[in-house]
């Protein structure tokens, strides 16, 4: 997040009548131009928001019509489209999620989902006994280095046993009809989605003599959002993904993505209020009235994961710089957002500090921890 993006955020919370903190502040407008650009770079590839990242209801209501269908992980996460989506019915739903609970496959089956995602021989005959008839897309392992969250030892079969499984999704009664794949979330470099493509384009390519049509690509998400420093633009991407789309796949394939965090990252900012200063083995701590727990969980996942963080101070030239551990409310010694933390020296309890680029992967992981309550919520430019 720029210097003038952080003035724009801090304008638009002075206008905000709201004394309480924490507090959630949503733009739909930044998410609605994340989406018209995604939709520039990648041309030949349909949007499937990936509500995991956010899935607030006013969020889904005002985003709907602009993408192409949706991309879940459970039942609950298809029930909240459905309340907020009218013509639920017309939009494609996969769910990616390569290992279900078997009642969510019921439900969703039962609510007409008929996209389902596998890369093991249980899942397979899961969804073959609670989505009878369905079609199934297959997730291979693929190179996800240069994410911040890797992926690939978790969820992926290896390419290798494409054949077979898909001779058993037939012989199951199930519709095999294509192939995904994930490079990592918040992938950083761009080469590996010409790689992810290329051994797709090699694994349809054996399918194929084997007698089996890919109906499908879904290249998945990792489209990184800018948070404290620059990444690759989705630009930049874009142009990666359709050369080498151009160059691996047949133009009859269709082609979808999940994007997520790069959709809402950076659409969101939290602000919080410092409840208490204190000096601790040489180094400065400030307290906030937000922690890791209430929807900053990303500080535990990742070291050294950075936010981009100020207040109105920040950008004057009279305030000294400071260094400064933040942690959050709770009792708990991991409840700690981030160490050297450059703020304004003078910043004591009672002022006000925005995180931002929270849009994604935050208040989805929060909990209430402590009796801690979850930040509101505000949303700006809703239509």
């Amino acid at each position: 997040m720029d210097t003038t993006t952080q003035k724009k955020w801090l304008t638009q919370i002075a206008s905000i009548d709201s004394a309480e903190t924490p507090v959630l502040i949503t733009d739909l407008d930044i998410i609605r131009n994340k989406i018209t650009d995604f939709k520039k770079a990648m041309p030949r590839v349909k949007l499937m928001y990936a509500v995991k990242a956010y899935c607030d209801h006013i969020l889904l209501e005002n985003i709907a019509s602009l993408v192409d269908g949706f991309d879940i992980a459970s039942h609950s996460e298809y029930l909240k489209i459905a309340a907020a989506c009218k013509d639920i019915a017309q939009k494609p739903i996969f769910y990616s999620n390569p290992v279900k609970i078997p009642k969510h496959v019921t439900d969703t089956y039962n609510s007409g989902v008929r996209r389902y995602a596998f890369d093991s021989v249980d899942e397979l005959n899961k969804i073959a006994e609670f989505a009878p008839g369905s079609e199934v897309y297959l997730r291979v392992k693929v190179s996800d280095h240069g994410s911040s969250f890797p992926l690939s030892k978790k969820f992926g079969a290896e390419g290798i046993h494409a054949v077979a499984f898909f001779g058993m999704a037939h012989d199951l009664g199930l519709k095999p009809s294509g192939l995904t794949f994930h490079v990592g979330s918040q992938s950083e470099n761009i080469r590996t989605w010409e790689g992810a493509i290329e051994k797709s384009a090699q694994i349809i390519e054996k399918l194929k003599t084997a007698g089996f049509a890919v109906r499908f690509l879904d290249i998945g998400g990792g489209f990184p959002a800018r948070y404290a420093e620059e990444v690759p633009s989705i630009f930049e991407i874009g142009a990666e993904v359709e050369a080498a789309l151009e160059k691996y796949i047949d133009p009859e394939i269709e082609v979808v993505a999940e994007p997520g965090r790069y959709i809402v990252a950076e659409s969101s900012v939290f602000v919080t209020t410092v409840i208490g200063r204190e000096s601790r083995s040489g180094q400065e701590w400030l307290y906030l009235d937000i922690g890791v727990f209430q929807g900053l969980m990303e500080c535990l996942e990742m070291d050294n994961w950075k936010y981009p963080i100020f207040t109105e101070k920040t950008h004057k030239s009279s305030a000294l710089p400071g260094r400064f551990t933040l942690t959050g409310p709770t009792c708990d010694a991991y409840d700690t957002i981030g160490f050297d933390i450059p703020l304004p020296s003078s910043i004591k309890r009672g002022e006000r500090i925005v995180i931002g680029s929270v849009g994604a992967y935050s208040v989805v992981y929060g909990s209430s921890f402590n009796g801690f309550d979850m930040p509101q919520r505000v949303f700006l430019n809703q239509k």
